[in-house]
């Protein structure tokens, strides 16, 4: 079950090995089952569109809503340019008819690969976080409601203009939820202190 989840997502990288403009690297753990993260991305008109969710409970039910998930925002997105836009029609298709009360946590974004600059929307997922050149700072973000909850929600889009050499990082909870064997949670703290100490290091 787990090949099928992770034939879903992206696995070349990199991804775009003829463009020196942009580098993007993803990576899933399954954890014990199979479950409902997802994140895709893909260039449309010198725009990258990206999108990053999880899917609430685990197991097959929620893989197949992941799936559903993924393929309806490549859908969507290839007709629609603003985040908000995308994100709302995904909603509205996963509140029809949906019978077992799952919801998604979901950011979307359109980058600008010639400007820089950023739109995004947020629905109610992990905010990102945006990397410089010597410190991490999360990335402002409107929670929203996540997707499946309520239909005709109005989701806000955002905006920022990334600097040259930035990072966007984006991730799910099982990151900062991660138990060591005492139970003890990863936390957003230690995150981003791993992070704080590779770029005082100069790495990437």
């Amino acid at each position: 079950r787990f090949d099928i989840q992770m034939s879903m997502l992206p696995k070349t990288f990199p991804p775009y090995p003829e463009r020196s403009d942009i580098d993007i690297y993803g990576t899933l753990t399954p954890a014990k089952d199979v479950g409902g993260d997802l994140f895709d991305f893909y260039i449309r008109d010198e725009r990258l569109y990206f999108c990053i969710g999880d899917v609430s409970g685990k197991g097959v039910p929620a893989s197949l809503l992941m799936a559903v998930t993924r393929s309806l925002f490549r859908n969507v997105s290839t007709h629609l340019s603003s985040p908000s836009h995308i994100v709302m029609a995904l909603n509205s298709a996963l509140c029809e008819g949906n019978d077992s009360n799952m919801f998604v946590t979901f950011f979307a974004g359109v980058l600008d690969l010639g400007s820089g600059h950023l739109t995004y929307c947020n629905a109610a997922h992990n905010a990102p976080l945006l990397l410089g050149s010597n410190h991490c700072s999360e990335l402002p973000c409107d929670p929203n409601l996540p997707l499946g909850v309520m239909a005709g929600w109005e989701y806000t889009l955002q905006e920022m203009t990334l600097q040259p050499r930035s990072a966007v990082f984006l991730y799910t909870d099982g990151l900062n939820e991660a138990e060591n064997a005492s139970h003890q949670q990863f936390q957003m703290e230690r995150v981003v202190g791993v992070i704080d100490r590779l770029l005082a290091d100069g790495q990437p």
